[in-house]
């Protein structure tokens, strides 16, 4: 059963937590959390709590998702997943049990390691061994964004999803990004408006820009990652990569029918 107030030091235990916009399973799904995230609880209806996440997004989480501990990830070493899942055993060893999951962005507290194994302590006290990594980002930052995102490819879409498990447009986007350290806004039209960044033609998009779609009034309703070239990485059905260029075997005449502006993300990037 959920404590009540203090609305602080509750830790996420689950390799992936689903947020609603109501306090109802039957409500939409609006966004994820996951394995050691702290979102903030700003109130409790029974046996939901009503978060707020680092990217000031806001939902309701059930209680059998979270566990209370204020010290987790304290002033602690962590190590961060960049493996899409990272099976987390008893033992370090392939063909130990597992006790949970990490997905890509995960960050836990470490105890040990026995390269290539890290052993990691979870929310509610219990320990296990994961492999974290997968491979190693090379180029410029916006060479390695394109990498994370094609790390993903294949990946289902789900609305509301921002892991490996199923990722929404924008949930793509934002995990991508956050990967390289940059915090963008969950949804696709805060995203776009995020920082008013310079505007960019299609022709121009380099690797690491964005591009926005439009289905109606011009109001975003779909985001991904250029590639360049006219290519993108967006998630529509599943993660995949295609073209808005019609000479290109990937075009896709259908989503080059709506698009709408890129936007020129040399700023958060650094480059």
């Amino acid at each position: 059963m959920p404590e009540p107030h203090p609305r602080s030091g509750m830790v996420v235990n689950s390799a992936v937590a689903n947020v609603y916009g109501e306090p109802a399973f039957s409500a939409e799904l609006v966004t994820q959390a996951v394995l050691g995230e702290r979102p903030r609880v700003i109130d409790q209806r029974g046996k939901w709590y009503q978060v707020r996440q680092w990217d000031g997004y806001e939902g309701w989480l059930y209680y059998f998702y979270m566990i209370k501990n204020p010290e987790f990830l304290v002033e602690v070493e962590s190590v961060t997943v960049t493996a899409a899942v990272a099976p987390i055993r008893m033992q370090p060893a392939d063909d130990e049990p597992v006790i949970r999951e990490a997905v890509f962005s995960c960050r836990l507290p470490v105890l040990d390691r026995r390269d290539p194994w890290v052993q990691v302590a979870l929310p509610d006290g219990l320990t296990g061994w994961l492999q974290p990594t997968s491979e190693q980002l090379f180029g410029t930052r916006r060479e390695r964004i394109v990498q994370v995102a094609r790390h993903f490819l294949g990946a289902p879409y789900f609305w509301g999803g921002k892991t490996p498990k199923g990722f929404d447009c924008s949930g793509l986007v934002q995990t991508c990004f956050k990967a390289l350290g940059v915090d963008l806004p969950r949804n696709s039209g805060g995203q776009h408006r995020f920082q008013e960044l310079p505007a960019v033609e299609l022709g121009a998009a380099q690797p690491g820009d964005l591009l926005f779609f439009s289905e109606a009034d011009g109001e975003v309703s779909h985001v991904g990652i250029a590639t360049g070239g006219g290519g993108i990485i967006h998630s529509s059905g599943w993660v995949k990569e295609e073209s808005l260029d019609p000479d290109s075997p990937a075009y896709n005449h259908l989503l080059r029918g709506i698009f709408l502006q890129g936007r020129d993300t040399s700023e958060l990037l650094h480059e």
